[in-house]
Order: C-alpha cells, then structure tokens, then sequence
C-alpha cells in the first residue's frame, strides 16, 4: 500500500502528516478543519498552499458515489442504495438492508452510513484512488470530519469504519438537496426503497 500524507490546511496545529493518527490529533473536534489525504508529498504541499476554492477533480482515478438511505417502520429495516458512476455513467449499483435494533433506531440515518462506507469500500476494492460521496444527510461528511460529535452506536461504528477506510483512499463529499429531481440522487434512493422489500 502506497504511504500517504495527510495535509491539514485547518485545524489546531496545520501542517503534513504521515499517519491519520497524527493529523486526528489536530483536527478532532476542531471547528471547520480543513484537510485532505494525498500519495504525494508534493501533491500535499501544493495543497496546504493553494488558497483557491477547493475543486473537486474527477480523474482516471476517482470514481463518483451517489449515497441515500431509507427505513420502513412497519418492518423496522433500513436499508441503503448506491450508484456508481464514471464519466458520467452508471458502472454499478449497490443496495442493501438490515433490521439490527441497535441501527434501527436511527431510522434512515442507519441506511445513509452503510451506504458510504459500502461506496468507499467498493471503490477501494475495484482499485480507484479516490472517490466523492455525494449524499443528501449532513451527517456523512460532518460525522466523517469529526465537526459533529458520534453519540449513537451507528455515528459510532460509521466513525470507526470511515477511519480505517480513510487511509486507504482520498474521500471528497459533496451535499445534493434531497428529491432535487437529480437521477443518479433519485435512483439511489429508489435503489435504498426497493432493498426494503
């Protein structure tokens, strides 16, 4: 596995780091931390000073996610739908659900984080350097920043899981209005309805 470093641009003390350890001691808790993970040092330093507005970038490398959950509270599952894309098409699609009554009473939120770890993971799986989340709940990215606290077990274990995942692959996440008539957004979430059944 190639070494990584973290650059922290925004956070208690900034500057490059070589383990996610070290750079989770200084953005922790730590109010609007900027930081991002590269495989080159360069690529690292050419960040921390960049002072343009962060872009996105998608490459031969990266591979776009759209992430939604849903919950059925007759049958207390929730559940979760993927869509995976590359230049601007679908490359696959993945959904799934569960009824652990330690999640499920978190409802939906439970789907929306099985769902971005199970896009992080298959994108490292299918060989990709990076991957952008495109989710609808705040709580993906905030959770995943440490800028919102994990109170429940399913912040929790998602915290956990996104941490070990993080290192090895760079996670961009991008908020997409919920039913905003967006179809990769509107298929995941008829993909996180149909696992339901």
């Amino acid at each position: 596995m190639p070494k990584k470093y973290y650059a922290v641009k925004k956070g208690r003390q900034p500057g490059i780091f070589t383990t996610w350890t070290e750079a989770q001691k200084v953005i922790s808790g730590f109010s609007n931390a900027e930081f991002k993970s590269f495989t080159k040092r360069e690529e690292a330093e050419s960040y921390m000073t960049d002072t343009s507005a962060p872009k996105l970038v998608e490459t031969e490398e990266t591979v776009i996610a759209y992430v939604d959950g849903s919950f059925d509270k007759r049958s207390q599952k929730y559940s979760y739908g993927v869509v995976l894309i590359k230049n601007g098409q679908i490359i696959d699609e993945l959904s799934n659900s569960g009824d652990d009554p330690t999640y499920a009473e978190s409802f939906q939120i439970a789907g929306e984080c099985f769902g971005a770890l199970n896009a992080i993971k298959w994108a490292i799986k299918q060989g990709y350097q990076s991957v952008i989340i495109h989710y609808d709940y705040l709580g993906i990215e905030m959770w995943a920043l440490g800028k919102w606290r994990a109170n429940k077990t399913v912040s929790k274990d998602y915290v956990t899981y996104f941490k070990k995942y993080a290192s090895q692959i760079d996670v961009s996440f991008v908020k997409v209005k919920a039913h905003s008539g967006i179809d990769f957004n509107e298929r995941a979430d008829q993909l996180a309805k149909d696992a339901l059944n």
